[in-house]
């Protein structure tokens, strides 16, 4: 038993701590890749998928027109998936040439709203963004920028949550997206980015498959094309994008649930490239930062029975048995009584082992066969769980 819970404590132990250590020191004497200087324009359309996002489309649209795009050619196509509200009237409002909508005439899904759209795209770059990020000044140069190099395939942006959000979970979240951005940058170095998020990320057209399949995590599957075709999939943590970042746990949880659900079946569907004989370096940093991260969720609980099993062979093991059953104890009692949560380590708790379980059952989802296809937006505001 005590082989089981060590090997079970360094897997934990390196997904949520030494991976991103590691990585992250690598990174500083990795020798870095050399960049083309000279800016090549290439032709590009931001291709946006929108679900009853009347309120913030237009806003998202404006923030790409306002963009300095260089010598690169820009424009933006807004498929409406069934949109109850007046998405498409907001899509089209600025009135700009460089703007087309149109919408489906049932609620589809995500994926049926994206291959609606590829399906009208012919140009050197896609980029993909959500309807409810606002870009930062120079992002889409940014993004572009990267393809003077014909070894690179796509480019993943950075995410970063709306400066004002002060909910608990609001600033948890924006400390986790703060370490990945760091080791999204650690990683782009050394092995290339292992996946873009769909915030804001963009690949060569030939590169897009000829058809995003439902109920999976598209941005996953989309961008894990890039180095299954033998490309560079690079992060710039210069193109940002503001996202909301909801106050509302249970919101945050049911939506990491789904994401899970869908990214571990895209995950599986990738699974080729989680062979290091074939993919080196790259399979690696998709083991430990995809495939390990999310089983963790699993691993956990079996380390605590593991733990209880040797309470008896030495004082080491109950005193790391008594730190998991208050860690558990606390996050069971901050779901119970919100308001502890503002006490100091109490919502990092509650932060963690309501992720896991959300992990944990979006994992069981995709492996019963539960299939999440159509989406709705998730917006900030009301009371936390």
């Amino acid at each position: 038993m005590s082989v089981i819970f060590w090997f079970l404590l360094v897997l934990i132990a390196w997904s949520l701590f030494g991976y991103g250590l590691v990585w992250t020191l690598l990174a500083r004497i990795w020798p870095e890749r050399r960049r083309q200087r000279e800016e090549v324009g290439v032709s590009a359309t931001m291709l946006i998928a929108a679900r009853n996002e009347e309120h913030v489309i237009e806003a998202k649209i404006r923030s790409v027109l306002a963009q300095d795009v260089g010598p690169n050619d820009l424009s933006i196509l807004v498929v409406s998936d069934g949109s109850e509200d007046a998405t498409l009237a907001r899509a089209m409002a600025t009135g700009d040439p460089r703007v087309s909508a149109f919408q489906t005439e049932m609620h589809g899904g995500k994926a049926m709203a994206l291959n609606a759209g590829l399906a009208r795209i012919d140009r050197d770059v896609v980029i993909f963004s959500d309807a409810n990020s606002i870009l930062e000044p120079g992002a889409v140069r940014s993004l572009l920028s990267h393809f003077s190099d014909r070894a690179v395939g796509g480019v993943c942006g950075r995410p970063r949550p709306e400066r004002h959000r002060t909910g608990w979970h609001g600033k948890m979240e924006a400390t986790f997206w703060q370490y990945d951005s760091m080791l999204k940058s650690a990683e782009s170095r050394i092995g290339g980015a292992v996946s873009a998020q769909g915030t804001l990320y963009a690949i060569r057209r030939a590169l897009v498959p000829a058809k995003v399949p439902e109920a999976m995590a598209d941005d996953f599957y989309i961008s894990t094309q890039v180095p299954a075709a033998g490309y560079r999939l690079v992060f710039d943590p210069r193109a940002i994008a503001i996202e909301d970042v909801t106050e509302r746990t249970g919101d945050e949880i049911m939506r990491r649930v789904r994401s899970t659900e869908r990214g571990w079946r895209g995950l599986m569907t990738m699974r080729r490239l989680l062979n290091p004989l074939r993919h080196g370096l790259y399979a690696i940093q998709l083991i430990s930062h995809k495939l390990l991260r999310r089983v963790v969720a699993f691993f956990l609980p079996a380390l605590f029975l593991a733990n209880l099993a040797l309470l008896e062979d030495a004082w080491f093991y109950w005193i790391f048995f008594l730190v998991q059953a208050v860690t558990y104890g606390v996050a069971l009692a901050a779901l119970l009584y919100p308001n502890l949560r503002r006490l100091p380590g109490v919502g990092v708790a509650a932060f963690f082992v309501m992720g896991h379980a959300a992990m944990a059952y979006g994992i069981l989802r995709a492996a019963t066969g539960v299939r999440s296809t159509r989406w709705s937006p998730v917006r900030s505001g009301g009371d936390p769980l």
